[in-house]
């Protein structure tokens, strides 16, 4: 799948805004991500079209969630729909996680969803905290997690348990006992309240 031009040209300035906010250059990216810097360049400014793959990519390089790079368009179709077998969902590696993404050929949609296989142990080794705009949405489907989160208690969440929380809050996540914990989870790209949602005061 790739994004149309203008998605592109604003996921290509919030992949510079991220690298930037790493301390990063255009080379030393380039050197991990496998791609030329002149194909980074247009990237950013939205000069090149860009796939969600390749997006994905980067954002594993960064140590980011994609959701970091991607906002909800206005005006979506309706009666779509995306389906996935088990197991073929497109893989995405990152240190002591690996993300299969669910449905990544349905464009413009205002959740992104991933069955996510935990093996890290430690913080460090599941790349550190981490946040992004919107809400995430986490299930246990086996194992067992410990969820770290900046303003509260390291929760351990068991198989079926569930939880809701704002992303840009910093969290992180931790495998807890021998097995490797396997969880859905989903992230809002969502950037405003639809009119018809009761907001404060209202």
């Amino acid at each position: 799948m790739v994004l149309d031009e203008g998605v592109a040209g604003d996921l290509g300035g919030a992949i510079r805004q991220t690298r930037k906010r790493l301390n990063l250059s255009l080379k030393e990216l380039s050197e991990r991500s496998g791609l030329t810097v002149s194909q980074l360049s247009k990237l950013e400014n939205g000069k090149q079209r860009i796939s969600v793959d390749l997006a994905l990519k980067i954002a594993g390089v960064l140590h980011v969630p994609v959701t970091s790079f991607l906002s909800a368009p206005s005006v979506r179709p309706l009666a779509r729909r995306s389906i996935v077998r088990a197991g073929t969902g497109t893989r995405h590696e990152t240190r002591g996680m690996v993300f299969e993404v669910l449905s990544s050929d349905f464009r413009d949609k205002s959740n992104l969803f991933w069955n996510v296989t935990v093996t890290g142990r430690s913080l460090e080794e599941t790349g550190g905290w981490r946040s992004h705009a919107g809400e995430e949405f986490l299930q246990i489907l086996s194992g067992s997690l410990i969820l770290y989160t900046q303003h509260y208690e390291p929760l351990l969440l068991e198989t079926g348990d569930s939880i809701l929380f704002d992303g840009e809050m910093e969290h992180g996540y931790v495998c807890h006992g021998d097995a490797p914990t396997l969880l859905f989870m989903s992230n809002s790209v969502r950037q405003s309240i639809p009119a018809s949602f009761p907001t404060a005061g209202s």
